[in-house]
């Protein structure tokens, strides 16, 4: 993946690729000074740093200001323990409305939280990004009889990397839904909340998120030391 004269960067600052000779590469830092450093571990550097840059832009998304208008929902999705986040709709971020009374009332802005209803976790913070559009279900995976329904582009704002780093429905306490653990979940269906309920889920992921991101860095690091 590195090239000749790229530019890349480590946790030791942004550096020069001056040769490759198999797995070591020469580089040069932003200061003059030169390293030889191990490329498979330089890769994998690399790749979590640009990981980390859009998690950041994502959480960026996240703490923008909700207006008067945005609707809040928390979006129950079948997903059991130990599954790959893996479900209709989230490879393509797209998201079914599964009525036509709701496809009426969500709009671009609206903002959802994702819950694992077999898990009953919440792991993911997610905005309407644009208008309505019709489809046949099955071209994205949904298992339903309709021919045609309502969907909507998304966006994923938070996440976590598995549901075992999600947020247990135990753990929080929601003012729109006080045992909301205790309720009959349908899978696809959309529970309004209140835009505080909804804040601090996206928060908590968020944190969740950045947290990820500081231990993989400090391992990071750490390995390169021993290697080097």
């Amino acid at each position: 993946m590195f090239e000749l004269n790229g530019v890349y960067r480590n946790r030791m600052g942004e550096y020069t690729v001056l040769a490759i000779d198999g797995q070591r590469m020469t580089v040069r830092y932003a200061d003059g000074t030169e390293a030889e450093l191990n490329v498979n571990i330089q890769a994998r550097i690399w790749e979590n740093i640009v990981a980390e840059q859009e998690v950041r832009a994502a959480s960026s998304r996240h703490m923008r200001q909700s207006n008067k208008d945005t609707t809040h929902y928390i979006k129950a999705v079948s997903l059991p323990p130990g599954e790959e986040l893996a479900f209709p709709g989230w490879q393509e971020r797209i998201v079914m409305a599964p009525t036509p009374e709701l496809a009426q009332r969500i709009k671009p802005g609206d903002r959802f939280i994702y819950y694992a209803i077999e898990a009953q976790t919440f792991f993911a913070v997610v905005t309407i990004t644009g208008d309505m559009f019709e489809a046949d279900p099955k071209q994205h995976t949904y298992t339903t009889e309709l021919a045609r329904a309502a969907f909507f582009p998304t966006d994923v704002d938070a996440t976590v990397p598995n549901l075992e780093h999600g947020v247990s429905v135990d753990s929080i306490d929601l003012e729109s839904y006080p045992d909301f653990g205790k309720l009959h979940i349908d899978n696809e269906a959309f529970y309004r909340i209140s835009e505080d309920d909804f804040e601090l889920l996206a928060e908590a992921l968020t944190e969740i998120t950045e947290d990820e991101d500081e231990e993989i860095e400090e391992y990071e690091e750490y390995e390169e030391d021993e290697v080097e």
